[in-house]
């Protein structure tokens, strides 16, 4: 986050059921309808406690936490003046 365009990974000290860390926002090359595109980049580690959660529910939270992210969802417009 403070190292000049580079990123990393996020670890949480504490051991909990999900522990999420929020990195820094990054370009990176994505692809986008097919073709490579500089896009930014949210960096964010996912963890969670295998003998509480199941790779598979993990996997389908990760997935919908991402599409989530990806469409604004919970953002709205104000009609402020």
């Amino acid at each position: 986050m403070f190292g000049g365009g580079h990123s990393g990974w996020g670890m949480s000290s504490t051991l909990n059921t999900l522990g999420l860390v929020v990195g820094s926002i990054s370009w990176k090359p994505a692809v986008v309808d097919g073709r490579v595109e500089p896009r930014e980049i949210l960096n964010l580690t996912v963890t969670f406690d295998h003998d509480i959660v199941d790779g598979g529910p993990a996997t389908r939270f990760v997935r919908r936490l991402v599409e989530l992210i990806e469409s604004g969802y919970g953002l709205c417009e104000t009609n402020d003046g």
